[in-house]
Order: C-alpha cells, then structure tokens, then sequence
C-alpha cells in the first residue's frame, strides 16, 4: 500500500514538474556581464556621461535594478542593487536638461506602473524609487 502512494506522489511530482517547466517565460533566460547576472529580455541600458565615463543598468535575477559605472580610466565598479521590482527594460531619461549629469532611470512593474529614481549632480540617487502617475517624455 505505502509503495502506491508513494508512486503515486512520484508521478504527481513529475507531473507538476513538468507543467513548470514548460510554463516558465522566455524572459527567464539569463545573460551574464561584468560578473553579475541578468535578465536577457530587458538587455543593459547604458548611460554617458560628460566627461567620458558611463553607467550601466540592468534587471537582475531578483528583479531588482543593478548599476555599475566606469571611472576616468575606464575601469569597472562592482554591480551594487538600486531595489526596486522592475518588468521592464530600466530606461534613462535626461529630465533637467539644464544639467548633463542630472538624470532619472525609471522601469515598468508588473502591473505596468511607473517607478523612477534620480540621479544628482554629484552621482546621488534619490533613496526610494518614486510611483510617478506618467513617465516624462520617457
């Protein structure tokens, strides 16, 4: 009796294990850059800036938002998580044109809202990702 279930269980198993497999999206493939790891789907957005140094964004594993940026000689910081629950590509928008070091990143979450933080003159973020009712010419 006890070897029924139990064969029983191992099919239901199987079973269930397949269906999530066969369920799981497209977007879940993974891509690897600068020893981190993100999601394929939403690629890496890259940012440059004035005096010749850039920022790069992607969508982690854990959905979050990941940074990194290069110094004046062209070297790589480490990924650091900015949080944030994004479906989407993150996007970078010049929102004070006045300013060229003055930037917001923003993404889509799974309800298709709009989340942003900025970045001040001085490479600052804004410390929470802010709920905007509209992007901005993004």
């Amino acid at each position: 009796m006890q070897v029924r279930t139990f064969k029983a269980a191992v099919i239901a198993a199987a079973a269930v294990a397949s269906v999530a497999v066969a369920a799981t999206p497209a977007e879940a493939s993974n891509c690897s850059r600068g020893g981190g790891v993100y999601i394929c789907e939403y690629g890496v957005t890259s940012y440059p800036l004035p005096n010749g140094t850039k920022q790069e964004f992607v969508v982690g594993t854990d959905r979050a938002v990941w940074t990194r940026w290069t110094d004046t000689d062209g070297d790589w910081s480490r990924w650091l998580s900015m949080g944030g629950k994004a479906y989407s590509t993150v996007r970078a928008y010049d929102y004070d044109t006045s300013d060229p070091w003055s930037f917001r990143v923003f993404y889509y979450d799974q309800a298709a809202e709009y989340w942003g933080r900025n970045r001040d003159h001085d490479g600052n973020w804004s410390p929470l990702w802010i709920h905007y009712d509209t992007p901005l010419n993004g």
